[in-house]
């Protein structure tokens, strides 16, 4: 930690100038760079931690808080230090985005599930095969093709109403021979 302290240590503000010129705004974004891959080891979030340590200074900068120009590396690495924090704890609180799923916990179904799943998909082949071919053409374009009411009703020259109440019964008839289907 010391090698990338020392590289924001190094960086000052001229007693006349509250502003930060190229070069050391460059030197700012390097040493910031450098401790946020130590720290989080995630080259976008490292650019994230970059420009908010960047903006924060800036701003810092134009209200006066930086009281010893001297100091402006050290209060950079302050900043920094805070920026990796914030991005630690968002991660921490942030639960995991199913469309990682990479990232997501490894389940197996138990032998129970297994079967209650078959037996399911049994009954819901038989419910399938007890309803009229409209029905189920009407329910594999709503649920295997994803098409919305207003997109089935264009592509079959009829209204968008008449699509939602055909899809509500169709989906009435079904649970009807699905919970028949349990029961024999």
């Amino acid at each position: 930690m010391v090698a990338l302290s020392a590289d924001l240590e190094e960086v000052s503000l001229p007693n006349e100038s509250p502003s930060l010129d190229a070069e050391t705004l460059q030197r700012l974004r390097a040493g910031v760079r450098l401790l946020a891959l130590h720290s989080l080891s995630d080259p976008d979030a490292c650019d994230e931690v970059v420009q908010e340590t960047i903006t924060r200074t800036l701003k810092a900068l134009d209200e006066g808080r930086l009281h010893n120009p001297a100091n402006l590396g050290a209060y950079v690495r302050g900043i920094a230090r805070h920026v990796i924090a914030d991005v630690h704890r968002s991660r921490a609180r942030s639960p995991i985005s199913i469309a990682d799923p990479e990232r997501l916990p490894s389940r197996r179904p138990g032998a129970l599930e297994q079967v209650i799943s078959a037996e399911e998909q049994q009954r819901l082949r038989f419910a399938l095969g007890g309803i009229s071919h409209s029905d189920r053409e009407m329910l594999r374009l709503c649920f295997h093709e994803g098409l919305t009411p207003g997109e089935i009703a264009h592509r079959l020259g009829v209204p968008p109403e008449r699509i939602r109440k055909r899809k509500s019964r169709a989906l009435a008839r079904l649970r009807k021979a699905f919970l028949a289907g349990g029961h024999d």
